[in-house]
């Protein structure tokens, strides 16, 4: 069973992300990939499974936007800041997105 934190990005206290768990084996996984142990041991302390997932879609966009080769080391260079940012300020804002119009 996943642990209580106060979520960084949704401001509560949620599950956090559970490394037992296949998807919370793959977060930690992915977290550590992209910004390091320190990142990783930060995303675990601070973020919900909730906000994670959340990221999932957020790191899509991201990819499709700018084109990004996802298996690539560079990629991962540019995806740190936009996870730091994330979780714990002010989403970045991708450069030239703008979202679809409301419908």
């Amino acid at each position: 069973m996943a642990t209580l934190v106060k979520c960084a990005k949704l401001g509560k206290e949620l599950p956090g992300i559970d490394t037992s768990t296949a998807a919370g084996n793959q977060a930690a996984r992915m977290c550590a990939m992209i910004g390091g142990k320190a990142l990783r041991d930060r995303v675990l302390a601070s973020v919900s499974m909730d906000a994670y997932q959340q990221w999932t879609d957020h790191v899509r966009m991201i990819l499709n936007e700018y084109r990004l080769d996802p298996t690539a080391d560079e990629t991962n260079a540019v995806l740190k800041p936009y996870m730091e940012s994330f979780f714990f300020g002010d989403a970045k804002a991708i450069d030239n997105w703008t979202p679809p119009p409301a419908k």
